[in-house]
């Protein structure tokens, strides 16, 4: 008969170095997770935008339209602030595009990089334009 080898240590070690690798992909998965499902949401915001500004027949009514549609999104503790950073209210080619912004806290910070910016933009035909004379 063979005596057993004694496998404790080694158990040990194996779990710890597999707890180092795991928990780290877990939490970066976790920033994944929250930088997918923000930009997703910017997108959407930037096509309510979108929509409020294309029903108004001017460009400083549209851009109000626009400004008020983002005030009415929620910010929380992860969305800090969100921000049109353009508008192009083109009556020649019938479009409205609005690009928006938004500053996304990570979830688990990484040291340099705990907050990210998002952006996003869309493009919507103007609904109001008054007919020709």
């Amino acid at each position: 008969m063979r005596p057993r080898k004694r496998n404790k240590g080694q158990t040990l070690v194996e779990t710890m170095i597999g707890f180092v690798v795991l928990i780290p992909i877990g939490l970066a998965a976790v920033n994944v997770v929250t930088l997918v499902s923000t930009s997703q949401n910017n997108e959407q915001w930037a096509e309510i935008a979108a929509r409020a500004a294309a029903t108004k027949p001017d460009q400083t009514s549209a851009l109000k339209a626009a400004q008020d549609a983002i005030t009415e999104c929620e910010v929380n503790s992860i969305v800090k602030k969100v921000q049109i950073t353009g508008m192009n209210f083109d009556l020649a080619t019938g479009h409205v595009t609005v690009n928006t912004a938004m500053q996304v806290q990570l979830p688990v910070p990484i040291p340099g990089f705990s907050v990210v910016n998002c952006s996003a933009s869309s493009i919507q035909p103007i609904v109001s334009t008054p007919a020709p004379r």
